[in-house]
Protein backbone atom coordinates (compact mmCIF):
# COMPACT_ATOMS: atom_id res chain seq x y z
CA UNK A 1 0.00 0.00 0.00
CA UNK A 2 1.60 3.19 -1.22
CA UNK A 3 0.46 6.28 -0.01
CA UNK A 4 0.95 9.40 -2.73
CA UNK A 5 2.52 12.13 -0.64
CA UNK A 6 3.33 15.25 -2.69
CA UNK A 7 6.89 16.91 -2.21
CA UNK A 8 5.77 19.38 -0.24
CA UNK A 9 4.17 16.75 2.19
CA UNK A 10 7.31 14.73 2.21
CA UNK A 11 9.80 17.55 3.48
CA UNK A 12 7.24 18.32 6.38
CA UNK A 13 7.23 14.80 7.52
CA UNK A 14 10.49 14.67 7.24
CA UNK A 15 11.47 18.05 9.55
CA UNK A 16 11.53 16.29 12.76
CA UNK A 17 13.89 13.89 11.77
CA UNK A 18 16.13 15.88 10.11
CA UNK A 19 16.00 18.83 13.36
CA UNK A 20 17.02 15.99 15.41
CA UNK A 21 20.00 14.55 13.03
CA UNK A 22 20.76 17.98 13.00
CA UNK A 23 20.97 18.87 16.61
CA UNK A 24 22.27 15.38 17.48
CA UNK A 25 25.56 16.16 14.83
CA UNK A 26 26.33 18.76 16.70
CA UNK A 27 26.28 17.61 20.06
CA UNK A 28 28.24 14.93 18.88
CA UNK A 29 30.89 18.05 17.90
CA UNK A 30 30.43 19.05 21.33
CA UNK A 31 30.81 15.73 23.08
CA UNK A 32 34.12 15.43 20.26
CA UNK A 33 36.09 18.50 21.96
CA UNK A 34 35.01 18.31 25.64
CA UNK A 35 32.86 15.69 27.46
CA UNK A 36 29.49 16.33 29.29
CA UNK A 37 27.49 14.01 30.37
CA UNK A 38 23.81 15.48 30.70
CA UNK A 39 24.75 16.15 26.60
CA UNK A 40 25.37 12.87 26.27
CA UNK A 41 21.94 11.63 27.56
CA UNK A 42 20.16 14.81 25.34
CA UNK A 43 22.01 12.94 22.45
CA UNK A 44 20.61 9.65 22.91
CA UNK A 45 17.37 11.50 23.54
CA UNK A 46 17.50 13.65 20.21
CA UNK A 47 18.73 10.02 18.09
CA UNK A 48 15.95 8.30 19.69
CA UNK A 49 13.76 11.25 18.45
CA UNK A 50 15.04 10.95 15.03
CA UNK A 51 14.84 7.09 15.16
CA UNK A 52 10.38 7.83 16.00
CA UNK A 53 10.09 10.56 13.41
CA UNK A 54 11.65 8.79 10.79
CA UNK A 55 9.16 5.78 11.71
CA UNK A 56 6.87 8.12 11.53
CA UNK A 57 7.87 9.19 7.78
CA UNK A 58 7.67 5.35 6.92
CA UNK A 59 4.13 5.15 8.28
CA UNK A 60 2.69 8.51 6.07
CA UNK A 61 4.64 7.35 3.08
CA UNK A 62 3.06 3.91 3.59
CA UNK A 63 5.91 1.85 2.67
CA UNK A 64 4.34 -1.27 4.20
CA UNK A 65 6.87 -3.47 3.37
CA UNK A 66 9.23 -1.72 5.80
CA UNK A 67 6.26 -1.23 8.48
CA UNK A 68 7.13 -4.75 10.65
CA UNK A 69 10.66 -2.86 11.36
CA UNK A 70 10.02 0.94 11.27
CA UNK A 71 7.00 -0.08 13.46
CA UNK A 72 8.86 -2.35 16.32
CA UNK A 73 11.23 0.97 16.28
CA UNK A 74 8.22 3.50 16.98
CA UNK A 75 6.77 1.34 19.43
CA UNK A 76 9.84 1.42 21.26
CA UNK A 77 10.88 5.11 20.78
CA UNK A 78 7.18 6.73 21.60
CA UNK A 79 7.39 5.58 25.52
CA UNK A 80 10.80 6.38 25.60
CA UNK A 81 10.97 9.86 24.56
CA UNK A 82 9.66 11.41 27.71
CA UNK A 83 11.59 9.38 29.98
CA UNK A 84 14.66 9.91 28.10
CA UNK A 85 14.12 13.99 28.62
CA UNK A 86 13.56 13.58 32.29
CA UNK A 87 17.07 11.07 32.50
CA UNK A 88 18.36 14.28 30.70
CA UNK A 89 17.30 16.61 33.32
CA UNK A 90 18.15 14.88 35.98
CA UNK A 91 21.39 14.38 34.24
CA UNK A 92 21.78 18.33 34.46
CA UNK A 93 20.56 18.76 37.60
CA UNK A 94 21.01 15.98 39.97
CA UNK A 95 24.88 15.35 41.25
CA UNK A 96 24.81 11.46 42.04
CA UNK A 97 21.57 10.78 39.40
CA UNK A 98 20.49 6.97 40.58
CA UNK A 99 21.64 5.43 36.86
CA UNK A 100 19.92 1.76 37.30
CA UNK A 101 16.71 3.75 38.23
CA UNK A 102 17.19 5.30 34.56
CA UNK A 103 16.86 1.58 33.23
CA UNK A 104 13.52 1.10 34.72
CA UNK A 105 12.28 4.61 33.87
CA UNK A 106 13.04 2.88 30.14
CA UNK A 107 11.75 -0.60 31.28
CA UNK A 108 8.13 0.14 29.78
CA UNK A 109 9.43 0.71 26.48
CA UNK A 110 11.69 -2.21 25.63
CA UNK A 111 9.06 -3.89 26.71
CA UNK A 112 6.92 -2.37 24.11
CA UNK A 113 9.79 -3.22 21.61
CA UNK A 114 10.00 -6.67 22.77
CA UNK A 115 6.37 -7.61 22.43
CA UNK A 116 5.70 -5.63 18.81
CA UNK A 117 8.70 -7.18 17.55
CA UNK A 118 8.66 -10.18 18.81
CA UNK A 119 4.63 -10.61 17.51
CA UNK A 120 5.58 -9.30 14.04
CA UNK A 121 8.29 -12.29 13.74
CA UNK A 122 5.76 -15.23 14.46
CA UNK A 123 3.08 -13.52 12.28
CA UNK A 124 3.07 -14.85 8.93
CA UNK A 125 3.13 -12.76 5.87
CA UNK A 126 -0.60 -12.67 5.44
CA UNK A 127 -1.21 -12.14 9.08
CA UNK A 128 1.44 -9.03 9.01
CA UNK A 129 -0.36 -7.28 5.93
CA UNK A 130 -3.65 -7.79 7.13
CA UNK A 131 -2.86 -6.23 10.80
CA UNK A 132 -1.06 -3.19 8.90
CA UNK A 133 -4.01 -2.90 6.07
CA UNK A 134 -6.71 -2.76 8.87
CA UNK A 135 -5.36 -1.80 12.13
CA UNK A 136 -2.45 0.43 11.63
CA UNK A 137 -4.00 2.21 9.02
CA UNK A 138 -7.96 1.82 9.40
CA UNK A 139 -8.11 1.64 12.92
CA UNK A 140 -9.94 -1.33 12.86
CA UNK A 141 -9.80 -3.75 15.57
CA UNK A 142 -12.63 -6.01 15.17
CA UNK A 143 -11.68 -8.18 12.07
CA UNK A 144 -8.09 -9.07 14.08
CA UNK A 145 -7.94 -12.57 14.92
CA UNK A 146 -4.90 -14.77 16.89
CA UNK A 147 -1.73 -13.41 16.39
CA UNK A 148 -3.40 -10.08 15.01
CA UNK A 149 -4.90 -9.61 18.01
CA UNK A 150 -2.32 -9.88 20.33
CA UNK A 151 -0.44 -7.43 18.20
CA UNK A 152 -3.30 -5.00 18.39
CA UNK A 153 -3.37 -5.48 22.31
CA UNK A 154 0.23 -4.49 22.01
CA UNK A 155 -0.08 -1.69 20.37
CA UNK A 156 -2.99 -0.72 22.54
CA UNK A 157 -0.11 -1.07 25.88
CA UNK A 158 2.27 1.37 23.40
CA UNK A 159 -0.29 3.96 23.85
CA UNK A 160 -1.44 3.46 27.33
CA UNK A 161 2.17 3.87 28.51
CA UNK A 162 2.62 6.56 26.64
CA UNK A 163 0.36 8.35 28.36
CA UNK A 164 1.20 7.60 31.82
CA UNK A 165 4.64 8.93 31.85
CA UNK A 166 3.59 12.37 30.56
CA UNK A 167 2.38 13.52 33.66
CA UNK A 168 5.53 12.28 36.30
CA UNK A 169 7.52 13.70 33.65
CA UNK A 170 6.29 16.86 33.29
CA UNK A 171 6.04 17.06 37.60
CA UNK A 172 9.29 15.42 38.23
CA UNK A 173 10.93 17.87 35.57
CA UNK A 174 10.19 20.95 36.80
CA UNK A 175 10.87 19.82 40.72
CA UNK A 176 14.63 18.71 39.57
CA UNK A 177 14.98 22.05 37.44
CA UNK A 178 13.09 23.83 40.61
CA UNK A 179 14.97 22.36 43.08
CA UNK A 180 18.93 22.69 41.04
CA UNK A 181 18.15 26.48 40.68
CA UNK A 182 17.07 26.87 44.07
CA UNK A 183 20.33 25.32 45.13
CA UNK A 184 22.53 27.82 42.19
CA UNK A 185 20.80 31.40 43.43
CA UNK A 186 22.17 30.48 46.82
CA UNK A 187 25.79 29.32 46.26
CA UNK A 188 26.32 31.65 43.02
CA UNK A 189 25.60 35.20 42.82
CA UNK A 190 26.18 35.07 38.75
CA UNK A 191 24.04 32.79 37.84
CA UNK A 192 23.92 33.21 34.11
CA UNK A 193 25.57 30.46 32.75
CA UNK A 194 24.31 28.18 35.62
CA UNK A 195 20.92 27.91 36.01
CA UNK A 196 18.74 26.01 34.28
CA UNK A 197 15.50 28.97 33.91
CA UNK A 198 15.19 27.96 30.09
CA UNK A 199 14.16 24.73 30.34
CA UNK A 200 10.85 25.97 32.27
CA UNK A 201 9.29 27.22 29.18
CA UNK A 202 10.57 24.00 27.20
CA UNK A 203 8.70 22.23 29.86
CA UNK A 204 5.46 24.12 29.03
CA UNK A 205 5.83 23.59 25.64
CA UNK A 206 6.68 19.86 26.03
CA UNK A 207 2.94 19.85 28.07
CA UNK A 208 1.46 21.20 25.30
CA UNK A 209 3.26 19.10 22.88
CA UNK A 210 2.30 16.18 24.70
CA UNK A 211 -1.30 17.26 24.00
CA UNK A 212 -0.72 16.52 20.79
CA UNK A 213 1.04 13.40 20.43
CA UNK A 214 -1.86 12.03 22.98
CA UNK A 215 -4.37 12.86 20.93
CA UNK A 216 -2.18 11.78 17.81
CA UNK A 217 -1.71 7.81 19.66
CA UNK A 218 -5.75 8.16 20.51
CA UNK A 219 -6.83 9.29 17.59
CA UNK A 220 -4.95 6.93 15.70
CA UNK A 221 -1.88 7.90 12.72
CA UNK A 222 -3.85 7.25 9.67
CA UNK A 223 -6.30 9.76 10.35
CA UNK A 224 -3.52 12.43 10.34
CA UNK A 225 -2.61 11.79 6.92
CA UNK A 226 -6.09 12.38 5.00
CA UNK A 227 -6.04 16.23 6.11
CA UNK A 228 -2.45 18.05 5.41
CA UNK A 229 -3.04 20.48 8.13
CA UNK A 230 -3.30 16.98 10.53
CA UNK A 231 0.15 16.52 9.66
CA UNK A 232 1.75 20.13 9.46
CA UNK A 233 1.02 21.23 12.91
CA UNK A 234 2.66 18.42 15.01
CA UNK A 235 5.42 18.23 12.52
CA UNK A 236 5.89 22.19 12.99
CA UNK A 237 5.35 22.23 16.96
CA UNK A 238 7.86 19.23 17.82
CA UNK A 239 10.41 20.30 14.97
CA UNK A 240 10.68 23.68 16.79
CA UNK A 241 10.84 21.77 20.03
CA UNK A 242 13.58 19.97 19.54
CA UNK A 243 15.27 22.96 17.75
CA UNK A 244 14.66 24.92 21.54
CA UNK A 245 15.86 22.07 23.26
CA UNK A 246 18.88 21.22 21.01
CA UNK A 247 19.40 25.16 21.54
CA UNK A 248 19.40 24.88 25.18
CA UNK A 249 21.10 21.96 25.53
CA UNK A 250 24.16 23.08 23.47
CA UNK A 251 24.40 26.20 25.44
CA UNK A 252 24.05 24.85 29.13
CA UNK A 253 27.83 24.02 29.74
CA UNK A 254 27.18 23.96 33.75
CA UNK A 255 25.50 21.15 35.32
CA UNK A 256 25.05 19.66 39.02
CA UNK A 257 28.62 18.05 38.56
CA UNK A 258 30.18 21.30 38.39
CA UNK A 259 29.48 22.63 41.63
CA UNK A 260 31.14 22.62 45.15
CA UNK A 261 28.81 20.13 46.62
CA UNK A 262 29.77 20.34 50.55
CA UNK A 263 26.02 22.38 49.49
CA UNK A 264 23.84 23.62 52.16
CA UNK A 265 21.70 21.24 54.48
CA UNK A 266 19.26 23.71 55.88
CA UNK A 267 18.90 23.15 59.66
CA UNK A 268 18.43 25.02 62.68
CA UNK A 269 21.13 26.72 63.93
CA UNK A 270 20.10 28.68 66.64
CA UNK A 271 18.66 32.51 66.23
CA UNK A 272 21.52 34.14 68.32
CA UNK A 273 24.27 33.29 66.23
CA UNK A 274 22.44 33.74 63.05
CA UNK A 275 21.76 37.26 63.93
CA UNK A 276 25.35 37.58 65.32
CA UNK A 277 26.21 36.20 61.38
CA UNK A 278 23.75 38.66 60.10
CA UNK A 279 25.33 41.58 61.46
CA UNK A 280 28.66 40.73 60.08
CA UNK A 281 27.55 40.24 56.89
CA UNK A 282 25.91 43.52 56.53
CA UNK A 283 29.26 44.92 57.52
CA UNK A 284 30.92 43.16 55.48
CA UNK A 285 29.28 44.12 52.44
CA UNK A 286 28.62 47.53 53.30
CA UNK A 287 31.95 48.99 54.61
CA UNK A 288 33.83 46.48 52.72
CA UNK A 289 32.24 45.90 49.68
CA UNK A 290 32.90 42.35 49.13
CA UNK A 291 29.73 42.58 46.36
CA UNK A 292 32.07 43.92 44.52
CA UNK A 293 34.51 40.61 44.11
CA UNK A 294 33.36 39.18 40.60
CA UNK A 295 32.01 35.25 40.09
CA UNK A 296 31.58 35.71 43.91
CA UNK A 297 30.00 32.68 45.69
CA UNK A 298 28.86 31.91 49.17
CA UNK A 299 32.00 29.90 50.25
CA UNK A 300 33.83 33.32 49.95
CA UNK A 301 31.63 34.63 51.94
CA UNK A 302 32.18 31.86 54.46
CA UNK A 303 35.73 31.85 54.77
CA UNK A 304 35.77 35.42 54.97
CA UNK A 305 33.66 35.02 58.09
CA UNK A 306 35.34 32.21 59.33
CA UNK A 307 32.31 29.86 59.46
CA UNK A 308 30.23 27.65 56.85
CA UNK A 309 27.81 27.71 54.19
CA UNK A 310 25.22 26.14 55.97
CA UNK A 311 25.26 29.28 58.53
CA UNK A 312 25.58 32.05 55.49
CA UNK A 313 22.74 30.51 53.67
CA UNK A 314 20.62 30.62 57.06
CA UNK A 315 21.55 34.41 57.45
CA UNK A 316 20.74 35.33 54.27
CA UNK A 317 17.51 32.76 52.91
CA UNK A 318 16.40 32.55 56.45
CA UNK A 319 16.73 35.76 58.54
CA UNK A 320 16.92 38.13 55.07
CA UNK A 321 14.32 35.67 53.12
CA UNK A 322 16.20 36.66 50.04
CA UNK A 323 18.81 34.06 47.84
CA UNK A 324 22.26 34.61 47.82
CA UNK A 325 22.35 35.35 44.16
CA UNK A 326 19.32 38.04 45.10
CA UNK A 327 21.47 39.95 47.73
CA UNK A 328 24.77 40.30 46.12
CA UNK A 329 23.12 41.27 42.74
CA UNK A 330 20.85 43.91 44.60
CA UNK A 331 24.02 45.52 46.52
CA UNK A 332 25.47 45.79 43.00
CA UNK A 333 23.02 47.47 41.49
CA UNK A 334 23.00 50.22 43.95
CA UNK A 335 26.68 50.49 43.38
CA UNK A 336 26.22 50.59 39.23
CA UNK A 337 23.22 53.43 40.06
CA UNK A 338 25.57 55.32 42.88
CA UNK A 339 28.51 55.35 40.07
CA UNK A 340 26.14 56.39 37.19
CA UNK A 341 24.87 59.77 39.84
CA UNK A 342 28.45 60.29 40.27
CA UNK A 343 30.16 59.68 37.01
CA UNK A 344 26.80 59.94 34.40
CA UNK A 345 29.32 59.88 31.35
CA UNK A 346 30.79 56.81 32.37
CA UNK A 347 30.94 54.08 30.05
CA UNK A 348 28.67 51.39 31.31
CA UNK A 349 31.26 48.34 30.37
CA UNK A 350 33.18 49.49 32.61
CA UNK A 351 30.25 50.51 35.16
CA UNK A 352 28.87 46.57 34.82
CA UNK A 353 32.80 45.24 35.63
CA UNK A 354 33.51 47.61 38.36
CA UNK A 355 30.03 46.52 40.25
CA UNK A 356 31.64 42.90 40.03
CA UNK A 357 29.40 42.05 36.99
CA UNK A 358 31.31 39.10 35.04
CA UNK A 359 29.77 40.62 31.99
CA UNK A 360 27.69 43.15 30.60
CA UNK A 361 24.61 40.88 29.55
CA UNK A 362 24.29 39.86 33.26
CA UNK A 363 24.73 43.31 34.14
CA UNK A 364 21.24 44.40 32.11
CA UNK A 365 19.52 41.78 33.00
CA UNK A 366 19.89 42.46 36.67
CA UNK A 367 19.74 46.01 36.16
CA UNK A 368 16.44 45.62 34.69
CA UNK A 369 15.10 43.28 37.43
CA UNK A 370 15.94 45.68 40.51
CA UNK A 371 15.34 48.63 38.73
CA UNK A 372 12.60 48.57 35.91
CA UNK A 373 14.73 49.90 33.79
CA UNK A 374 17.73 49.66 31.41
CA UNK A 375 20.93 51.19 32.41
CA UNK A 376 21.52 53.31 29.10
CA UNK A 377 17.99 54.86 29.70
CA UNK A 378 18.73 55.48 33.40
CA UNK A 379 21.92 57.06 32.07
CA UNK A 380 20.52 59.78 29.71
CA UNK A 381 17.78 60.69 32.37
CA UNK A 382 20.88 61.31 35.06
CA UNK A 383 22.39 63.02 31.92
CA UNK A 384 18.85 65.16 31.58
CA UNK A 385 18.18 66.15 34.90
CA UNK A 386 22.09 67.47 35.15
CA UNK A 387 21.82 69.79 32.52
CA UNK A 388 18.47 71.11 33.67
Amino acid sequence: MFIFVSMKMTLILSLPATVCTIMAFLLILNLLSKWNKPQFKLLVFMLVSMLLYTAHFFFFKGLTYAIPFSDTIYCFCNPAVYPLFYIYVEELTVRHPNRLRHFFYLLPALVCFVAVGGLYLMMSQSETTHFIERYLYHDEYTPLQGLEWWQGIAHLVVKIVFALEIPPVLYYGWKRISEYNHIVENNYSDIEDKAVSSLRPLLILLAGASIVSFICNAVGRYHFSEIDWLVIIPAAVFSLLFLLIGHVGLNQQFSACDMEWDLYSPEDYGSEYTNELSSKLVRLLNEEQFYLKPNLKINDLARRLNTNRNYIYNAINVEMGISFSELINRKRIDYAVRMIDEYPTKHLNEVAVESGFSSISTFYRNFKLYRRCSPSDFQLEVIRKQKL
